[in-house]
C-alpha cells in the first residue's frame, strides 16, 4: 500500500479549526456572563419612603385611665340547696362474725339445733348405708333423726328417729350409721339431722 494516501493533512487543519471554534465561544458565553452580573450588582437599590411622625411630647396626652368596675356582690351560698359534707365520715362500727362454734358454745345444752347449722362441726360423719333388701323392694322414704352429743368428747351417746323414713328397714341403717359420727367437743349436745333415702342411696 502506498504510504502517501495514508497521511491526510487536511483532516489535521478541521480538527484545529473545530478546537479553535469551540475554545471561542466558551469564552464569549464567559465573557456574556460576567457582563450581566455585573449590571446586575450595579443596579442602585432605592429603600422605600419612609414616613417619620415626630410626636411632641407636650402635645402627647396622658392615656386614659380605665375605669374598674366596682366589685360584685358575694351572694351567700344557699345552705339548704348545698349542705356541707362533713370532712370525716362517721365511723363504720365492724360487724361482729359470730363463728359456727360460738354460736353452738352459746346455745343451752338442751337445745336442739339443725344439723344444717352445725355441719361444720362435724368432725367424722359417715354416709347412711342404703340397705340391700331397701334397693331390692325399691322402698324410699324421708326422716329425721335426733342425735344426743357427749359434751365432754363429741361423740353420738344416742340416736333415735324424731320422724320416721316410714320403713323399719331405712330407720334402722339411719340409727346404725348416725351413732358413729363425732363432732367438735364442747360445740353441740343435741342435732337433728334429716335424711332421704332414694333408688341412688342416702342423702341429709
Amino acid at each position: 500500500m502506498n504510504a502517501a494516501l495514508l497521511y491526510q493533512p487536511r483532516r489535521r487543519c478541521l480538527i484545529w479549526i473545530a478546537f479553535a471554534c469551540a475554545a471561542g465561544i466558551h469564552a464569549g458565553a464567559i465573557v456574556i456572563a460576567q457582563g450581566k452580573s455585573e449590571k446586575v450588582a450595579t443596579q442602585d437599590f432605592e429603600p422605600a419612603a419612609v414616613d417619620i411622625e415626630v410626636i411632641d411630647q407636650d402635645r402627647q396626652q396622658p392615656p386614659e385611665q380605665v375605669a374598674i368596675p366596682p366589685p360584685a356582690e358575694q351572694v351567700p351560698a344557699d345552705q339548704e340547696a348545698f349542705p356541707q359534707e362533713n370532712a370525716t365520715p362517721p365511723p363504720i362500727r365492724p360487724r361482729k362474725k359470730t363463728s359456727v362454734a360460738a354460736s353452738g358454745r352459746s346455745a343451752a345444752r338442751g337445745t336442739v339445733v339443725r344439723f344444717g347449722l352445725v355441719k361444720a362441726l362435724v368432725m367424722y360423719a359417715p354416709r347412711p348405708v342404703y340397705p340391700y333388701e331397701a334397693r331390692r323392694q325399691r322402698i324410699t322414704g324421708s326422716g329425721v333423726a335426733l342425735l344426743t352429743v357427749a359434751w365432754e368428747d363429741g361423740s353420738v351417746v344416742d340416736v333415735r328417729m324424731a320422724q320416721s323414713s316410714g320403713s323399719v328397714i331405712l330407720d334402722n341403717a339411719t340409727l346404725e350409721a348416725f351413732r358413729r359420727w363425732r363432732f367438735k367437743a364442747g360445740t353441740v349436745a343435741r342435732v337433728q339431722v334429716p335424711v332421704t333415702y332414694t333408688l341412688t342411696g342416702a342423702s341429709y
